[in-house]
This record gives structure tokens, C-alpha cells and sequence, in this order.
């Protein structure tokens, strides 16, 4: 049996369907600081590792994934004036998953 091709075009086969793969962040697209959105995240680690005080941290992975994902999907709610199935499509993600985190951050 002869291998599959790799997907083209920045398109990244899931389960039979297609999805577009994300692109990069350009530099050019940063903050008004002029840092990429990655400089901000590891800026803000090193922020908070600065201020425990010699206290542990805990469940840093959660925390750092819940402090992006909730401003994020209420930018694409706003963004999309309110139209879950368009802010779904921006986020590449599906409606029910939206639906779901929305529920889940108290934002719907």
C-alpha cells in the first residue's frame, strides 16, 4: 500500500476532514510593546515565577492555558458580533467545543 501524501497547501488532514493549519504569528503583529504574543506569555512567566516569594507554584500549565483561553474567545465572540458559529470558524474549532468553553469560562 503506497504511503499518503503529506497535506498541501497549509492544510493539515483531522479525521478525515481538512483544517487549515495555523499560521505564525508575524513580529510585526505584537503587542504595543512590539513583543510577539509568545514573548508576552514567557514575559508574564517570568513575571510570576519573580513574584511567589518562594512559594511553589501549582498547576502552572492550567493557569497559563485558562489566562490565554478566556480573553481569547471573548475576542472572537466580539469580533464576530456574537455569531458562535463564525467565532467557531475563527478559532478553527467546533461549534459544540466553542459552546462548551463558553459554558465552561461563564461567558455565554
Amino acid at each position: 500500500m503506497a504511503p499518503h501524501p503529506p497535506p498541501r497547501s497549509g492544510r493539515q488532514a483531522t479525521g478525515g476532514a481538512e483544517r487549515q493549519t495555523p499560521a505564525p504569528v508575524p513580529a510585526s503583529a505584537g503587542t504595543a510593546r512590539g513583543e510577539t504574543i509568545e514573548q508576552c506569555i514567557l514575559r508574564s512567566l517570568d513575571e510570576y515565577f519573580a513574584n511567589l516569594d518562594g512559594a511553589k507554584p501549582h498547576a502552572l500549565h492550567e493557569m497559563v492555558l485558562q489566562a490565554a483561553e478566556r480573553p481569547l474567545l471573548k475576542f472572537a465572540i466580539e469580533r464576530t458580533g456574537g455569531n458562535q458559529s463564525a467565532a467557531a470558524e475563527l478559532l478553527g474549532i467546533n461549534r459544540n467545543t466553542l459552546r462548551k468553553k463558553l459554558t465552561e469560562y461563564r461567558l455565554g
